[in-house]
């Protein structure tokens, strides 16, 4: 289940990011429109451009502004680079995905458990077989010897299992 839930929320993260990504990718070229209508000198397609930036990516074309990009040449090459800008699907990929290494980690842990409590099954029938197969032989001290080989391995077990994490 752990692991169901790492793809899944790694698929959501995949999703967030492709879409923050089309929108990163939407808003530079309408950045690069708002360069070449600027160029021309164009008042209008320039309005028009920057009211379909994103509202993250507007907030920080505004910020860009205030820099005097073109005429301060340390000013940051567009608003991509603003420490404003804020892609909210970048930043909700980021999230899910470390969600995703979390749940992962958790079912890889309890995977690690179930296996532990599988070999001290197997151990457990081990002792179970030793004990019949003792009754079997008519030698006593075969009988006692893997008698105590059985006890032995059963006190190890219960040892093993009792430190085991609980569910």
């Amino acid at each position: 289940m752990l692991y169901a839930e790492s793809s899944r929320a790694r698929f959501q993260a995949d999703a967030a990011s492709t879409l923050g990504g089309q929108q990163l990718v939407a808003d530079a070229s309408m950045f690069t429109a708002w360069l070449q209508a600027r160029a021309a000198g164009d008042s209008r397609l320039q309005a028009s451009l920057v009211r379909r930036f994103t509202p993250e990516y507007r907030s920080a074309f505004q910020e860009w502004l205030k820099t005097e990009p073109f005429t301060d040449p340390d000013a940051p090459p567009g608003p991509g680079h603003m420490p404003q800008y804020r892609n909210p699907q970048l930043g909700k990929a980021e999230q899910l995905n470390a969600q995703a290494s979390h749940a992962f980690e958790e079912g890889t842990a309890a995977r690690e458990t179930a296996d532990r409590y599988v070999r001290m099954t197997v151990l457990f029938a081990l002792v179970l077989f030793l004990v019949a197969v003792a009754q079997r032989f008519r030698t006593r001290g075969v009988r006692i010897g893997a008698n105590a080989v059985a006890v032995g391995l059963l006190v190890y077990g219960l040892v093993v299992v009792s430190t085991l994490p609980r569910l």
